[in-house]
C-alpha cells in the first residue's frame, strides 16, 4: 500500500518540478526523501574533466560540480554499492533510507584521475562500466572518438546526408555532433560502421584519441588499483559498445559472453551489468533472457527514475547526470521526479 501512495505521489511531479526546492522548502525535500525510503537511486555518470572539452560533450562532467554533488549526496543520502543494492531488492530486503548507488559508464580514465580522489575523500563507493575491447587501447568508444574527430578538424564544413554542415564554430560543432549521434545509433552496426568511416575521412581530423586525453580510458593497472581500493567495484558494458537491440541475438550473446570472460579473468567476478545507450529501445526482451543465462544480476538502463522494491532487475532504471545538469535538476530529480 505503501508502494502504491509513493507512486502516486511521483505521477504529480510535472507539477512540482516548478516548484523552487533547493534552499526554500528544506522540510519538504527532506519529507519526500523519506516518503521514498523503500527505493533506490542509481545514479549515472561517464567522465569527470577539470576543464570541459571545445566542443560540448554531455558525458564529461566539471570536476567542481561532481564534488559539490558527491558532497551533497554523502550527507543528504545513504550511499552504497551497487552490487548491495542488487542483492537487497532480488532478495526483497530492506533498503536504507534515501539509498543511492553510483555509476559510471564507459570506463574513462579520468574516472581514476579525477573523480577517484573525490570519492575517496568522502568514502562513497562506486560501479565503473567498462567496454572490455577497449580495456588497454586508451581509445573510448565510437561516439568519443568521433567527437574527437569533430574537435580536431581543420575543415570548415562537411557534407553528411545530402546536406553541408558549418564546423565554424564549437557550437555548430556541437550541433553537429549532437545529429550525427542521434543518427548513427538508430543504424544497424554494419552500416554505422560505414558511415563512421566516411564520417572520419570527411572531416580529416584525428580519429584515434591521444593517451592523455580527457576522453582516453582506463588500462588494467589502474583498473586493478581501483579494484584493491575496495570503493571501486567494475561491471559489463558490453565488448565492443554497440546497442544491442540492432545486433543479432548471435552478436548479442557474443558482446555479452567475450565481456564477462575478460572480467571474470582479470576480477574474478562480472555479475553487473549496463546497457550502452540504455533507452527502453535499445534492448530486448531476448537481451534480458541472455544476461539471466549468462549470470548476470541485472541490467541498468538510461531511463530517468527511482527503482522501488520489486522492480524488474534487467529494466533498473538511473538519475542521468551530465555536463548541462544543475545542481537544482539534480536534487529534484534524486527525489524521484
Amino acid at each position: 500500500m505503501k508502494t502504491k501512495r509513493l507512486s502516486s505521489l511521483f505521477r504529480v511531479s510535472p507539477l512540482l518540478k516548478r516548484l523552487p526546492i533547493s534552499g526554500r522548502l528544506p522540510g519538504f525535500s527532506r519529507l519526500v526523501r523519506q516518503l521514498r525510503s523503500r527505493s533506490v537511486a542509481i545514479v549515472m555518470y561517464h567522465g569527470v574533466v577539470s576543464q570541459p572539452p571545445p566542443v560540448f560533450d554531455w558525458c564529461q562532467l566539471d570536476k567542481t560540480r561532481f564534488q559539490e554533488g558527491i558532497a551533497f549526496l554523502s550527507q543528504e543520502y545513504c550511499v552504497i554499492p551497487l552490487a548491495e543494492a542488487v542483492d537487497r531488492l532480488s532478495r526483497g530486503l530492506p533498503l536504507p533510507q534515501r539509498a543511492v548507488a553510483l555509476t559510471f559508464d564507459d570506463g574513462f580514465r579520468n574516472v581514476y584521475t579525477t573523480a577517484y580522489p573525490i570519492l575517496k575523500r568522502y568514502q562513497v563507493p562506486a560501479t565503473v562500466f567498462l567496454v572490455t575491447s577497449l580495456i588497454e587501447t586508451r581509445q573510448p568508444p565510437w561516439l568519443e572518438r568521433l567527437l574527437h574527430a569533430l574537435m580536431t578538424s581543420c575543415q570548415a564544413s562537411v557534407r553528411f546526408s545530402g546536406k553541408e554542415w558549418s564546423l565554424s564554430t564549437g557550437q555548430l560543432r556541437a550541433a553537429f555532433y549532437q545529429t550525427l549521434s542521434a543518427r548513427l545509433k538508430a543504424m544497424e552496426v554494419w552500416e554505422k560502421e560505414e558511415k563512421l568511416t566516411e564520417l572520419y575521412q570527411a572531416l580529416g581530423g584525428q580519429s584515434q584519441v591521444p593517451p592523455d586525453s580527457p576522453l582516453a580510458t582506463m588500462n588494467w593497472e589502474e583498473i586493478e588499483q581501483l579494484a584493491r581500493t575496495g570503493l571501486v567495484s567494475f561491471g559489463s558494458h558490453t565488448h565492443t559498445h554497440q546497442i544491442l537491440s540492432r545486433c543479432s541475438l548471435e552478436r548479442q550473446r557474443e558482446e555479452l559472453t567475450i565481456s564477462r570472460d575478460i572480467l571474470r579473468e582479470h576480477l574474478g567476478s562480472a555479475d553487473l551489468f549496463a546497457y550502452p545507450n540504455g533507452s527502453w529501445t535499445d534492448f530486448t526482451e531476448d537481451t534480458k533472457s541472455l544476461l539471466v543465462e549468462l549470470g548476470y544480476r541485472c541490467g541498468l538502463a538510461t531511463v530517468p527514475g527511482l527503482n522501488l522494491a520489486g522492480a524488474n532487475l534487467y529494466e533498473l532504471r538511473r538519475i542521468p547526470v551530465g555536463a548541462d545538469t544543475s545542481f537544482l535538476q539534480f536534487e529534484i530529480s534524486m527525489l524521484g521526479w
